[in-house]
């Protein structure tokens, strides 16, 4: 069996590679591979393993979450819909990860509800 530690850095090299291959995006959706953000998924409830995506967010220098000591990329966990897809586009991502990050900043208190 592979090293998860090998494993993880190979997937995120490749989310590197990605953003590195096109550096006018900043969101990218994909299946997770086997065993990856395995934690975080089962932390989501009951659901069909088939509607996991992983949404990978490279974080401009600009933002809050920016930390120059850490690469910056986000990768978020995600279910779809039973029948949802999801373009692989900024345009279409974006707002979902604006939307999961309000979320998540109203659940520490960050911001007013």
């Amino acid at each position: 069996m592979t090293d998860p530690k090998a494993l993880q850095k190979l997937w995120d090299q490749e989310a590197v590679r990605f953003f590195f291959d096109r550096p006018h995006r900043y969101c990218h959706i994909r299946k997770p591979y086997q065993g990856e953000c395995e934690a975080e998924f089962r932390s989501l409830g009951d659901h069909v393993k088939d509607r996991r995506r992983i949404i990978l967010w490279r974080v401009p220098a600009d933002n809050y979450f920016y930390n120059p000591d850490h690469p910056q990329i986000m990768k978020i966990p995600f279910l779809l819909f039973a029948d949802e897809t999801v373009e692989d586009t900024d345009e279409v991502l974006r707002p979902i990860v604006h939307e999961i990050m309000m979320d998540a900043a109203k659940n520490e208190k960050l911001v007013g509800h």
